[in-house]
């Protein structure tokens, strides 16, 4: 039986699964909203290889919802692992050979 992970709100997106952008090429990045000028959130699952934001977050050592802030590790020759250092959540990216 696996443990269940505390949530909470994402503290970057505040919970709605879409954050801002306002870059120079905002009109061409996958999955832009015009009429809301925004983004999904790359905090909570957005930042997967096939994730999807969520707009929760787990919490991290000190009981606060996580602005993850990954370090990555290369697992393989295009394999890489990210972990948080903020709460331990992890995710791989296998750019393939």
């Amino acid at each position: 039986m696996s443990a269940q992970l505390a949530t909470a709100a994402c503290p970057a997106c505040n919970g709605t699964a879409r954050r801002p952008y306002t870059g120079q090429y905002a009109d061409i990045i996958a999955g832009y909203d015009k009429a809301t000028g925004t983004v999904a959130c790359n905090n909570c699952g957005g930042q997967t290889m096939y994730g999807t934001a969520t707009g929760k977050v787990p919490l991290n050592r000190d009981g606060q919802p996580c602005l993850h802030r990954y370090i990555g590790v290369q697992a393989g020759n295009c394999y890489w692992r990210y972990t948080c250092e903020h709460c331990g959540d992890q995710y791989s990216i296998d750019s393939g050979d």
